[in-house]
Formats: structure tokens, sequence, C-alpha cells
């Protein structure tokens, strides 16, 4: 319970603890002084007669200074407040024991000076070990909420930071997809109506899942197998495919679209001058969670330099930095840029599907 907060059900909490504080000491005192002189009940009565500028002094110090001083920078305010009130409050301490206490209960015993140096450096003593606990206290909710209030906004960041960078990749998809239509329309092709109805169950699927947390697994599968089918009837007998998947997809979530990127790019560079190339895709789901992918393709002997270095890529860039965020040392990447061929390998540790 943070009591820098305040609402009427924590304004409640607090009151309570402070009403349990109060009895607490109040109780540990009286026995302090009345029970080696076998005199309690006194000493239990003069401590509720004392007890009211001590909570006067407890409030002012944890519920106004503090807040308004001590936890916005101001400690030499503070300070300087906080030693003139411990002064103020231990001479009307002195005032309650010399004219109340001491004139009509305890008639026989001696009255000191006001300002006798052992009996108000006492009173002061009595302040500062009653407002210490409440103080340390308030210390500790205020640095839990200022951690807690840091962590909500790193969350914050992350989740804007995924968010630009699931948007960066959305038009990228799009763009490519829609290249594989125009492509079919400008040969008129019979493929091209398969080929609107494919990107129709994409778009769909991307609109609504693109900024969720998690997918299933299988969902994301078949997600793949849509896209690897629709450059499929794009490229025709271009490539040479090997797809295949194993192992149990049920009862498992990913981060959506962790992998079509590096499945496009071997879409995107493996085809040589010749029009030929070829793409293994193995997908595996091991029996201690690890989700296994390995993508291998071939290389054009044409390709650009500036595309020569493919694992430097926007997409591929793009899923790293999603990796780092969402699987800290939950995952294992392995890219290999070869002269003729192009390997990735990505083991990522699957969490149950509970959401």
């Amino acid at each position: 319970m943070n009591i820098a907060t305040y609402n009427p059900e924590n304004r409640f909490q607090i009151i309570k603890l402070y009403t349990v504080y109060w009895l607490g000491y109040i109780l540990l005192f009286s026995m302090i002084q009345g029970l080696p002189e076998g005199d309690f009940i006194v000493a239990w009565r003069n401590e509720w007669y004392s007890v009211f500028p001590k909570i006067c002094f407890v409030s002012i110090v944890v519920e106004l200074l503090m807040p308004r001083l001590l936890f916005r920078k101001k400690t030499t305010l503070f300070i300087i407040i906080y030693v003139f009130l411990i002064l103020l409050f231990a001479f009307l301490q002195r005032l309650i024991d010399n004219y109340i206490i001491l004139r009509y209960y305890l008639i026989f015993w001696k009255m000191e000076p006001l300002f006798s140096a052992p009996v108000f450096l006492y009173n002061v003593s009595k302040l500062q070990f009653v407002v210490t606990i409440p103080i340390a206290f308030k210390l500790f909710y205020h640095l839990a909420e200022e951690k807690n209030k840091v962590q909500t906004i790193l969350s914050e960041k992350l989740q804007a930071e995924l968010s630009s960078l699931r948007n960066q990749f959305h038009p990228h998809f799009l763009f490519n997809v829609l290249n594989s239509l125009y492509s079919k329309i400008l040969s008129k092709s019979d493929d091209s109506a398969e080929i609107v109805l494919k990107i129709s169950d994409l778009l769909r699927f991307s609109i609504y899942d693109i900024n969720s947390k998690n997918i299933s697994l299988q969902n994301e599968i078949d997600y793949l197998k849509n896209y690897i089918a629709l450059q499929q009837l794009r490229f025709d007998k271009q490539l040479q495919l090997s797809f295949s998947v194993y192992g149990n997809l049920k009862n498992h979530i990913i981060e959506p679209f962790l992998i079509l990127p590096f499945i496009e790019n071997s879409y995107k560079y493996c085809l040589d001058e010749n029009n030929q190339g070829w793409i293994t895709i193995a997908i595996t789901v091991t029996e201690d969670n690890w989700l296994v992918v390995k993508i291998e393709n071939s290389l054009s002997d044409n390709l650009p330099i500036s595309d020569k270095n493919i694992s430097g890529g926007v997409g591929i860039l793009n899923v790293k930095r999603r990796l780092e965020l969402l699987y800290p040392e939950k995952h294992i990447l392995t890219i290999k840029n070869e002269v003729s061929n192009f390997f990735v390998s990505l083991k990522l540790k699957m969490e149950d599907d509970n959401y």
C-alpha cells in the first residue's frame, strides 16, 4: 500500500496503520518508564497526554514535508524545517510535561526548567525515535512507487518500439505481395484470381494479428503456408521448394511474423540469371518446447553489391531487434551469408498457450 496515494481506500488503510503504530508506541514507552517503578498505569496515562504533539510532528514531517520537499529534491529546505519542527515540538512537549503532567498528576516530582538541556534533549530523542519508522516506511514506498513508474515507462517504451517495428514490416510485406499480383496480371495469367483470394486472406490475417502480443503457433504456420503458396503461384516452376513441419504445434504461442521475413528474403534473393533457384524450409517443435526454424536458399550470382549482405537487410534487422526485446536469452539466431547460398537457423523457446 502506497502512503503517497490519496484515494479514500488507501487513506483508510493509512489511518489503521497509524492507529496500530501509535498504540504500539504508547504501550512500549509505558512499559519502559512504568514497569521499573511499578507504576505502569501512571506511565500509560502520561503517554496518552503527551502523544498528541508527537502525532502532529510525525504527520507534518511524513505527510507534508516529505512529499512536498524531500521527494522534490528540496533536501536543504527539508532539513532546515525538520530541525525547526523537532525543536518546536520538543518545547511543546516540555510545556505539557511541566504544566499538565507534573502539575496535576505527578505533583511530588520536581519540575525542571523548560530549557533544561538533559530533559529537552530527551524529548528531542523521543521525537526522533517516533518519526524514524514512519520516515523509513514512507521512503520505502516512495522508492517502490518510483521503481514502478520507471518500469511502466520502460514497458510503454518497449511496446511503442515493438509497434513501430511491426508497422515497418507491414508496408514492406504489402509491397511484396502486391508485386506478385501485378506480375501475374501483366502476363494475363489464370492464376490472378487465386492470387487475389490468397492476398485477401493474408491481408485479413495481418491486419487483425499484426498488433497482437501473441498468436498461436498453428496460426503462424498456417499464415506461412498461405504466403508460400502465394509465392509458388507467382514463380511457378522457377523454384524448387522443400517445406516441412515437424512436432506438435498445439498449445504454443509466438510473437506474430517473426519467421516470415526470413522466408521473404529467400524468395527475394534465390533466383539466378536463368530464373532458377531453390529453397528449403524446415520447422520443428522439439519435445522440450523449442521451436527450430531452418531456412536455406540459393543465391543469384548476379546480385548487386548492395544486396550481397542479406543479413543486414531491413527485414532481418527488424526481426533481430524484436527477438532481443521479446525473447532475451530465449533465442539463438544463426545466419550464414555464403557466396552461393544463404542459411538461417532460429531456435526459440516456446511459451504455453495460456492467453
